[in-house]
């Protein structure tokens, strides 16, 4: 079985975030990425949603504002 490289939960997806891309979700961060995310006009947002889909794009957003709560 391969595993995929889009996580595919909380817990993958904050692995990849912090350790792999070694970015650190500061509240500044997640709050920049939050508005983003749920802005439809923005051009990285729509090309996100392209790319991965809706639902992903759900995933993540709702990611980022569980992450938001734990900082």
């Amino acid at each position: 079985m391969t595993r995929s490289i889009v996580p595919e939960n909380y817990n993958a997806w904050l692995h990849c975030i912090t350790i792999e891309c070694g970015i650190e979700l500061t509240p500044e961060f997640a709050d920049q990425r939050i508005r983003a995310l749920q802005d439809n006009s923005n051009y990285h947002t729509r090309n996100f949603i392209l790319l991965y889909g809706t639902e992903h794009h759900q995933k993540v957003l709702s990611w980022f504002k569980q992450v938001r709560k734990e900082i």
